[in-house]
C-alpha cells in the first residue's frame, strides 16, 4: 500500500487546488477593463458581481434590469451572456461542492483500513476529474463571452480565469501521478489501486 507520506502529499497538492478554485468564486478578477491614462479606470467582472473604481462600489453581476443581458441582442453573434456566465458561476460552485467532496474522501481514504484504499482512490480519482472538467467548463464559457460579447471589447481575461486554469491542472497532474504512481509503484513494493 502506498505511504502515509503519499496520502499525505496528494491531500496537501489537491488542498492547493481547492484553495484556487474557492478563490476563484470570491475574487472579482475573471474579466478586467482598464482605461487609459490620464483618468485610470477599472472595471472587473467576477462570476457573480461587478466592482468598478468609478464608482467605488460592486452590484451583481449579470443582471437584465442594468442591461448586462441586451449587449448582443440585434448582433449576429452567436452568444448568450447572462446565460452563459450564470452557467459558468454554477459550474464552478459545482467543481467547488465537489472538491469538499474529494477532500473528504482523501481524509476517509488516509484514516480508514487497507481494503479500503484501492477502492478509495478509484472514486476519488474519478471525482478530480469531475473536478477540473467543471472548472473547465467554466472557463471555457467566460473565454467565449469575452471573446465574443460586444460589451466586453477592450477587457482582457483577468487573475480570476487563471487561477481556474491553474486549479484544474494541478488536479489533474494529480490525478495523473496518481495513475502513474498506481501503475509503477508495484516496483518499489507500493500498490495504490488494484
Amino acid at each position: 500500500m502506498p505511504t502515509r507520506n503519499a496520502y499525505i502529499g496528494t491531500i496537501s497538492i489537491f488542498a492547493v487546488a481547492f484553495g484556487l478554485q474557492v478563490a476563484t468564486l470570491f475574487v472579482p478578477k475573471w474579466v478586467q477593463y482598464e482605461s487609459p491614462s490620464p483618468h485610470y479606470t477599472e472595471v472587473n467582472y467576477g462570476l457573480f458581481q461587478r466592482c468598478s473604481t468609478l464608482t467605488d462600489d460592486c452590484r451583481r453581476f449579470p443582471q437584465g434590469d442594468w442591461g448586462d443581458c441586451d449587449h448582443d441582442k440585434n448582433s449576429d453573434r452567436w452568444v448568450k451572456l447572462c446565460l452563459e456566465w450564470r452557467v459558468a458561476a454554477g459550474t464552478a460552485v459545482a467543481s467547488s461542492i465537489v472538491g469538499l467532496w474529494i477532500l473528504a474522501g482523501l481524509g476517509t481514504v488516509l484514516y480508514t483500513g487497507q481494503r479500503f484504499h484501492a477502492q478509495g482512490w478509484k472514486h476519488i480519482l474519478g471525482l478530480i476529474g469531475v473536478f477540473a472538467g467543471l472548472q473547465i467548463v467554466s472557463m471555457a464559457l467566460v473565454a467565449h463571452v469575452t471573446h465574443t460579447s460586444s460589451m466586453f471589447v477592450y477587457n482582457k481575461l483577468g487573475l480570476s480565469f487563471f487561477l481556474n486554469i491553474g486549479s484544474w491542472a494541478l488536479g489533474a497532474v494529480l490525478a495523473l501521478g496518481v495513475i502513474l504512481y498506481a501503475k509503477y509503484g508495484r516496483q518499489g513494493g507500493h500498490i495504490a489501486l488494484e
